[in-house]
């Protein structure tokens, strides 16, 4: 029996504009997460360790971040055995003609496609951190003869307006698919959860190829999988649930989008509870894999926030240096510099960035190469200036302002020098929905 032709697609994301300004200058996937990755290295690693060593990403936002961060961190693929990881910028016909939705991504690149002719097709989200085993979804997708498979998964039904979600009948073959239905309960389960569609998908190709077309010369439609391509499908075609737990490869499943300020947010300090619900070090990993060497180091500590004694842990990138200051439950990626006197709770910083002596911060992101000047209390004057983006949990995102000088670029270190932030001259504030 012949190997499996696999090509695998990962829609690398649009504007970002709920991740908003941390999608500023960078795609949703090349966002930092967990100190020394992107949000898109988690499928990417999937792919990699799943042996499907193919891949186009595609992109359209701001892809130079993601060109270069994969150019740097993902050279593992050898193209003597024809394997590749290629970035695939929108192939546009005019200034402001860009992807419309995922399937018109895709359907805007079947010549990758139909030059490959591949026995499937995986179609992948870049902005979800989650692990898996796509072995075990393509196997299952060809035991089912299906026409599509879907990976789904399990949220309480009070949470799934939020998602796309799937009716089930009993043998797992999906029946319909309803887009963030504003009243999802007809839909939960008799334990109070609602299927939900998570975004990754294992087509036959000549199915994918002829419902893309066909989508694409709808012109009522949105253009979109789950909205659209989807829900057509499931009148003449076999389209299957996979649920997450089968192809998790170890441990528990976890699947977070990461899409919005919150999401990300929450998603990161899932990173340091104990027991942490997902580990940055994939059980995958072999001894010797240098994998291992991206992973910050965790440490349990104690820090008196505001007269409170608050323990916690921190995940540290290389090269951080904190001076006598007060820092809990925090996600410091390289470079960051904390000052003697100042206090951090629950923040996620990243690379470059500097907190200056007796700055207090809580619940907040500090982009890259922003300098936080002394004194600053988030909790007092930047929270009542309602000059910053704050989400709505509360969560408050330190930017580089349009009026801020360019972030330089060392030439020694080749990373980039803290840039002052100015809370009085901050950006109009930017409303964040989840």
């Amino acid at each position: 029996m012949r190997p499996m032709n696999v090509l695998t697609l990962i829609l690398a994301g649009g504007v970002g504009q709920r991740l908003h300004p941390l999608t500023a200058n960078r795609c949703k996937p090349a966002v930092f997460f967990g100190g020394n990755q992107r949000i898109i290295d988690f499928t990417l690693m999937n792919c990699v360790l799943s042996d499907f060593r193919r891949i186009h990403l595609l992109a359209q936002c701001h892809s130079e971040s993601l060109l270069r961060h994969c150019n740097e961190h993902w050279r593992c693929v050898s193209r003597e055995l024809g394997e590749f990881i290629h970035l695939v910028p929108p192939p546009l016909r005019g200034s402001d003609d860009v992807y419309r939705s995922t399937a018109d991504a895709v359907f805007r690149n079947l010549h990758l496609i139909e030059e490959s002719r591949p026995d499937v097709v995986l179609i992948l989200s870049g902005d979800h951190v989650y692990r898996a085993d796509y072995r075990k979804f393509v196997a299952a997708h060809l035991e089912r003869e299906a026409e599509v498979s879907v990976l789904t998964g399990e949220v309480d039904w009070k949470e799934a307006s939020a998602f796309g979600v799937v009716d089930l009948a009993e043998d797992g073959r999906i029946r319909n698919f309803v887009e963030k239905p504003s009243d999802p309960e007809p839909y939960a389960s008799s334990n109070g959860t609602c299927s939900i569609n998570l975004g990754v998908y294992c087509f036959d190709t000549n199915f994918l190829l002829a419902a893309l077309r066909e989508d694409a010369a709808n012109e009522d439609s949105s253009h979109d999988f789950g909205g659209d391509v989807l829900p057509r499908s499931v009148i003449d075609a076999y389209v299957a649930s996979c649920p997450l737990e089968v192809i998790v490869p170890g441990g528990e499943a976890y699947w977070r989008d990461v899409g919005s300020i919150d999401s990300y947010f929450e998603a990161s300090m899932d990173l340091l509870r104990r027991p942490a619900p997902f580990e940055l070090r994939d059980p995958r990993w072999s001894a010797c894999s240098l994998f291992h060497e991206r992973v910050p180091s965790r440490q349990a500590v104690s820090a008196r926030i505001d007269g409170r004694l608050v323990r916690g842990t921190n995940l540290v990138g290389p090269s951080v240096e904190i001076r006598d200051a007060e820092v809990v439950n925090c996600v410091l990626s390289k470079n960051v510099r904390v000052e003697a006197g100042a206090e951090l709770e629950d923040c996620i910083l990243f690379p470059g960035a500097v907190v200056e002596s007796g700055a207090k911060l809580h619940r907040a992101i500090v982009e890259e190469g922003v300098r936080i000047p002394e004194g600053t209390c988030r909790d007092e004057r930047l929270n009542k200036s309602e000059e910053l983006p704050i989400s709505s949990r509360g969560v408050m995102v330190f930017h580089k302002t349009p009026s801020a000088p360019p972030v330089e670029v060392s030439r020694t270190t080749n990373e980039p020098k803290a840039v002052d932030f100015d809370a009085v001259g901050a950006q109009a504030k930017v409303e964040v929905t989840v």
